[in-house]
């Protein structure tokens, strides 16, 4: 088992929010040994999160204290870099891609994060720990509903795991994702609007989210889905490599080719970890099937 320190877990675990989503490939599961041991921590650490010094068996302990420890702010400063490509896929068309890009900067107080979408799209967000937790978003693109983002079915608040601040209205029975142990929570943040998360109960971090428009009962179905595909050590931090997303007519995966992450103590956060607009990278070109086209123009203009 990887140990690394407990101000690297505290910081990583929100490292692994960082980014978006789609249908689950089995190739891309997590190994346990990939990912950083939350039942290491040292008993001062586990005090000073329960100080009540009640039971702290993650598997034991009341639902309040296990999302008290998967909500907490991290010990110290950090950053994470990723960029990436998008797929997306609906019934009956072909398979769209785009960039993505996360900058994110973690502090004691807050997280603040940038989401580049297809070169043009800018996302700006924060998530305090204050009480109660308070997410927002900024950004210059004048109708959600009709972004690049939207269509890949991506909520910016999801960067941030915003959903885990959600009031809690129940914990059902523990279940297990890719034979890993979870504890299952009902979430709910406004009317009509429910999330079920399932969080490990060793390295206390969503594995999987499913959305409801109504409470969710065990044959209610959900309209939107998130899965962890995978993560990978940079400089001692686990990151996201992969991500997916999933509805009833469509999928999208995340792939973060490019990774990066360190402490802001002992180096200053990189200059181009948030960019401006004057940054901007061109989208790569979508759907496939316009891409064919532009290669069999090509061939045509050689002749």
């Amino acid at each position: 088992m990887i140990r690394i320190s407990p101000r690297s877990i505290l910081c990583s675990l929100l490292t692994l929010a960082a980014a978006s989503f789609a249908y689950a490939a089995d190739e891309s599961v997590p190994k346990k040994d990939e990912l950083p041991p939350q039942k290491d921590l040292p008993p001062e650490v586990l005090q000073a999160l329960f100080p009540e010094g009640v039971e702290t068996d993650p598997a034991k302990i009341s639902a309040e204290a296990f999302l008290r420890m998967a909500r907490r702010a991290p010990a110290g400063e950090s950053w994470a870099k990723m960029e990436g490509t998008a797929t997306h896929r609906r019934s009956g068309s072909s398979a769209v891609k785009d960039t993505i890009r996360v900058g994110i900067r973690f502090t004691p107080k807050r997280v603040i994060a940038q989401l580049v979408f297809a070169g043009n799209e800018y996302y700006e967000m924060g998530q305090t720990f204050d009480t109660p937790p308070v997410f927002t978003q900024e950004t210059d693109v004048p109708d959600k509903n009709k972004t690049r983002l939207s269509l890949y079915g991506i909520m910016p608040s999801d960067l941030t795991l915003g959903f885990l601040y959600r009031d809690l209205v129940r914990e059902e029975k523990p279940e297990s994702v890719k034979m890993i142990d979870c504890r299952v929570f009902v979430l709910k943040g406004g009317e009509n609007d429910y999330v079920r998360v399932w969080l490990s109960t060793e390295y206390f971090f969503p594995l999987k989210a499913h959305w409801f428009r109504a409470m969710p009962d065990e044959k209610a179905k959900p309209y939107r889905e998130l899965e962890l595909g995978g993560v990978k050590k940079e400089n001692d931090f686990y990151v996201v490599q992969e991500l997916f997303l999933f509805g009833q007519d469509w999928r999208t995966r995340v792939e973060f080719d490019k990774r990066d992450a360190g402490r802001v103590e002992e180096a200053k956060a990189p200059a181009d970890l948030f960019l401006s607009k004057d940054d901007e990278k061109p989208a790569v070109p979508a759907p496939a099937k316009d891409a064919d086209k532009d290669k069999d123009k090509a061939k045509e203009d050689k002749k």
